[in-house]
């Protein structure tokens, strides 16, 4: 492995680093939010839990105090409650006995699921019927009492701590009256507060769930805990919890679980997220070595056979097993390369030697070119010695449309001398054809000095007299060169009244161009030479909108003024 890793192979540790921090990153940001995901989407669930649970049993709270209410109703309905409750003051004891045999009866007659309390309006009046019903903790003095009269048809819930049960109970209070309004005295239902929390029901998936019932002063009156009764409720941070309000007023009822009853599944889930990031990383790390030595080494070897390369070791790669992908082209690109450099060496060692041949021919056919300016001269001087001025003119155009071609094997010449070189071939044709057409020239003397590429003009004059005028009646034919400075560019216009044959030629190298049309041969030349010497932003353009005649237009870079 510290071999893969060594300063020599930093391919390999760049690649390898590089794919690493590409995989390793996303893959652990993907595990972390995995499981923050699945952490919240847990919190989320249990509150939602929570909640549900919370309203559920809240409803099954009210509807039993509603059960309740309408018990205590029925009781508070009765007719012989209110005819015994009615009744005039006894006055001696045989007649509170019989009061209490009578309540008994009624009592017995009345009593449902809870215990029962009935208080005359006057019982202070039964001393020994009052000695018999003590309730916890209230009595007709009560302010319940009186707030149960007050209210009239409507009772009121209280809860009082029961010393014999050392628990909490509590009562529903509601004042009995006659059809006239006539107060005739009090029922009370007394509850344990176990009878009430039996009709909570926890999730059996929680061990801890638990209810907790405060009043409108956040003190606990009802708790799995008797300790707590009567205490401030401080919801624990490490709880989860939910609350809702009871029908009875500022009553609430609050579920709360312990945030490690619900961790235990978050842990699991984290232990199960690192396990399965950390196997994912080991493969990862495996599969990853495997693919950037398939890489590296193939690129390494390469590189060794390229070294040789440098002292003149010309030899192919051989791969052991053949490769289509990247690093296969690669090589295969390498390998052509080596055969086309030694099939190039091959080629010029031949080329060098029929070159030499071809020097010793030449030195052998040299002639040199004022010979044929001589004989030039020597024809036209025998032209005018027997009067043949057409001939002798001839000649001496010819002349100097070689002396221009050859022009010492420069490639560069000025506008002047372009333009000066296309009418001398003009004049000749003019000589050589004994047709007439007209020739207009149209030149910025800006620009007369100025350098240009060599025989671009007479192939395009060429052109307009062989498939432009030349098809005309004679003296009908017409010719216009022009040439001017457009920006940094000069432009030679050269136009013809012809027929006016398309040709498909444009500045644009990759276009199709019709080489085989009558115009194409030439034109193309020319072009390919301005492309060639400055770009593809120049060249020819066809002007394709005319309907007869024809006209292209030579576009050459600027250059500075020629000087000799």
């Amino acid at each position: 492995m510290r071999k893969l890793f060594a300063f020599k192979n930093k391919l390999f540790s760049k690649i390898f680093l590089l794919m690493s921090i590409s995989v390793f990153v996303p893959l652990g940001l993907l595990g972390l939010l995995s499981y923050d995901k699945s952490k919240n989407q847990l919190e989320s669930v249990t509150s939602q839990l929570l909640q549900d649970n919370l309203q559920l049993n809240a409803k099954q709270i009210n509807s039993f105090f509603k059960n309740v209410e309408n018990e205590a109703d029925k009781m508070v309905a009765s007719r012989e409650l209110r005819n015994l409750l009615g009744e005039d003051i006894p006055s001696s004891y045989s007649h509170e006995v019989e009061f209490i045999n009578r309540m008994v009866d009624v009592v017995i007659q009345l009593k449902g699921t809870y215990e029962l309390y009935i208080f005359p309006k006057n019982i202070a009046s039964y001393p020994n019927y009052w000695n018999l019903i003590k309730l916890s903790k209230v009595g007709p003095d009560s302010e319940y009492f009186q707030r149960a009269y007050q209210l009239q048809r409507k009772g009121i819930w209280i809860h009082v701590w029961d010393d014999h049960l050392n628990k909490p109970i509590f009562i529903y209070i509601r004042a009995i009256f006659t059809n006239n309004q006539k107060p005739l005295g009090i029922i009370a239902l007394q509850i344990p507060d176990s009878i009430i929390r039996k009709e909570l029901a926890s999730p059996s998936s929680f061990k801890n769930y638990m209810f907790v019932m405060v009043d409108d002063q956040n003190l606990v009156i009802s708790h799995p805990s008797a300790a707590a009764y009567m205490k401030t409720y401080v919801p624990e941070e490490s709880w989860y919890k939910a609350e809702m309000p009871l029908s009875e007023v500022g009553w609430k009822l609050i579920a709360a679980v312990p945030q490690k009853d619900v961790s235990g599944s978050i842990d699991k889930i984290k232990t199960f997220t690192v396990w399965i990031v950390a196997g994912s990383l080991c493969l990862i790390v495996a599969f990853l070595t495997l693919i950037v030595r398939s890489f590296t080494i193939p690129v390494k070897n390469l590189v060794r056979q390229m070294a040789g390369v440098r002292i003149g070791r010309l030899t192919p790669y051989h791969l052991v097993k053949s490769r289509e992908d990247e690093v296969g082209q690669l090589i295969r690109g390498y390998n052509q390369m080596i055969l086309g450099m030694l099939e190039l060496l091959h080629t010029t060692k031949e080329m060098e030697s029929e070159k030499r041949q071809l020097e010793l021919q030449t030195l052998n056919h040299q002639i040199n070119p004022h010979f044929f300016y001589n004989t030039l001269d020597s024809i036209k001087w025998r032209a005018e010695s027997v009067q043949e001025n057409k001939i002798a003119a001839m000649v001496t155009k010819l002349a100097n449309l070689l002396r221009f071609s050859l022009n010492n094997g420069e490639e560069w010449t000025t506008v002047e001398r372009e333009i000066e070189h296309a009418r001398n071939y003009l004049d000749i044709e003019h000589l050589r054809s004994n047709r007439t057409f007209q020739v207009y020239v149209q030149v910025d003397p800006e620009i007369l000095k100025m350098k240009v590429m060599k025989l671009m003009l007479q192939p395009l004059v060429e052109n307009a007299i062989k498939h432009g005028v030349s098809h005309l009646s004679d003296g009908k034919g017409k010719i216009r060169l022009t040439a001017k400075r457009r920006e940094q560019d000069i432009i030679f216009i050269v136009e013809d009244n012809g027929p006016g044959i398309h040709v498909p030629l444009a500045l644009n190298p990759n276009e199709t161009t019709d080489n085989d049309s009558p115009r194409g041969i030439g034109l193309s030349n020319v072009h390919k030479r301005l492309q060639l010497h400055f770009g593809n932003d120049y060249g020819l353009l066809i002007d394709s909108t005319q309907t007869s005649g024809f006209r292209v237009v030579v576009r050459h870079p600027l250059s500075h003024p020629y000087s000799d």
